[in-house]
């Protein structure tokens, strides 16, 4: 999996597994990077709708075992584009290691 460009430091060291649930740190500069708040706020609600919407088309049309093992599936998917994809920003000042 490639790795995101640090905006602090410009190295390629941010790995999108460390973005998908919360911000990162970098391993060169110690700085918490994290996703811009507007991109993150956009992918929350996209996440939302089309989790929620997609859960309920499947449980109408497969019943409560399908829905339960589809819902995970729109939230993985689109919080991988999130964190590949979203401009990063960095979140705090840096920490000492």
């Amino acid at each position: 999996m490639p790795n995101r460009i640090c905006p602090v430091c410009s190295e390629a060291s941010i790995e999108i597994s460390e973005l998908l649930v919360s911000n990162a740190v970098c391993p060169n500069c110690h700085s918490t990077i994290g996703v811009h708040w507007l991109f993150g706020g956009f992918f929350y609600v996209l996440i939302f709708a089309v989790a929620g919407i997609s859960t309920l088309l499947v449980l109408a049309r497969f019943g409560i075992f399908a829905a339960i093992l589809w819902f995970s599936f729109p939230i993985g998917a689109i919080g991988y584009l999130k964190a590949r994809f979203s401009p990063l920003q960095r979140k705090d000042s840096p920490q000492l290691p």
